[in-house]
């Protein structure tokens, strides 16, 4: 068996930030990844999509635009569902983006799992807030969804 002394005090952090990197690589789930889509824009009724990652897939989202219920304004949302037909258990994130009729963005949202996964074949609703960035969202003419999965 060999000695090798100690790395310098100047190599250290460098090596540190070796190791966590292999670390994190080593940790990364097998079948993470991620992919996105276009499609047209339809306010208050369900879409289909055809995006997936693997075997996890998007099938559905349908974007609920205000309306005035009993003097109140409903909030803008997207709801999405995302199917795992794989064997594994998965977490996701999913951002919509939308936009106008030039490419414009008009606003985006996120969501995914927080605590948990989604077992093998089921099926989990994803609810996407556009809370902060509204005043457009009416002239949304297409939209973009991401998905991503570990």
């Amino acid at each position: 068996m060999t000695w090798a002394p100690a790395p310098s005090p100047a190599k250290r952090p460098r090596l540190a930030a070796a190791i966590l990197l292999s670390l994190l690589a080593a940790a990364q789930p097998l079948g993470a990844g991620v992919n996105s889509a276009r499609y047209r824009f339809e306010g208050n009724r369900w879409l289909a999509l055809d995006l997936a990652v693997a075997e996890v897939r998007t099938d559905v989202i349908r974007f609920d635009w205000p309306s005035t219920m009993l003097g109140f304004k409903t909030r803008y949302k997207a709801v999405i569902k995302v199917a795992n037909a794989s064997t594994n258990q998965v977490s996701v994130g999913v951002v919509v983006a939308v936009f106008d009729g030039d490419g414009k963005l008009l606003g985006a949202g996120t969501s995914g799992t927080k605590v948990g996964t989604i077992d093998p074949g089921d099926t989990a609703e994803f609810t996407i807030d556009f809370d902060h960035v509204t005043e457009r969202l009416e002239a949304a003419a297409q939209f973009q969804v991401a998905l991503q999965t570990r």
